[in-house]
């Protein structure tokens, strides 16, 4: 359940959302570019758990995630109304592991090369033109793209062929969901809204891992109850130890 005492029903414009596995349990976290808001301790990512933790703050404007099937799903259901950017520099390495560093084909090369400026997108004609660049890529490879390779000794149920550039394909799909995000997002006057969510992977999940790592051997109960004061001290306005006791 999400853990009380830091809740206070402020309605924030962007929220970051991620989960750390700890021990055999995962911490579902939630924190605006400044401080922690609300975190839940849970027994795996699903929807149903990101619901919980959802469900306790009122709908911001915006929710950046890295995309986890199962953040989406509760995203959908519970804060239908907010406008969900991915993390771009997740969108960034998920390419990267289909395309490799050094693609071979020209297709691939211009696609990865598409993917690294997309983490210099800040403006709302930035985000246009980057996603004219994109259109214009899959005309340009359309026929690359949906080339298909007959198998050779498929099962009864399954289809008499594949795509031969699968991994190509789901690159420049992963991109072009990222591109209909990128448009939402870039209405916003704000130029502080963040773009990843790099201020909990680097600035709350690194540190824990820090911690846990120079503790270990500490039982599951404790690493919880290390999280849980790590996390309270990062909340807007903490209280020393002493008076939490």
């Amino acid at each position: 359940m999400p853990t009380p005492g830091v809740l206070t029903g402020e309605i924030h414009h962007a929220i970051i959302i991620d989960g750390i596995r700890v021990g055999d349990q995962v911490c579902l976290i939630a924190r605006t570019t400044k401080y922690v808001i609300a975190w839940a301790w849970v027994e795996r990512e699903n929807s149903t758990n990101w619901a919980l933790l959802l469900r306790s703050l009122p709908s911001p404007a915006y929710v950046v995630c890295d995309g986890q099937k199962g953040m989406l799903k509760a995203l959908a259901i519970c804060w239908p109304a907010t406008v969900v950017q991915r993390c771009r520099f997740h969108v960034w390495l998920n390419t990267k592991s289909k395309l490799t560093l050094r693609p071979t084909s020209l297709a691939g090369q211009e696609l990865l090369s598409l993917s690294r400026r997309l983490l210099h997108v800040r403006t709302r004609r930035q985000a246009r033109r980057w996603k004219r660049l994109l259109k214009h890529w899959h005309r340009k490879h359309a026929e690359y793209v949906t080339e298909r390779t007959v198998k050779e000794n498929p099962e009864p149920s399954e289809r008499s062929w594949r795509y031969t550039h699968a991994r190509l394909r789901s690159a420049y799909y992963q991109l072009n969901k990222q591109a209909e995000d990128l448009l939402r997002s870039s209405y916003n006057p704000n130029p502080k809204l963040p773009h990843t969510t790099n201020h909990l992977e680097g600035g709350i999940n690194s540190p824990i891992r820090t911690k846990l790592k120079l503790h270990r051997g500490m039982k599951n109960e404790h690493q919880m109850v290390l999280v849980n004061w790590y996390l309270y001290s990062r909340t807007e306005m903490p209280k020393p130890p002493r008076y939490c006791l």
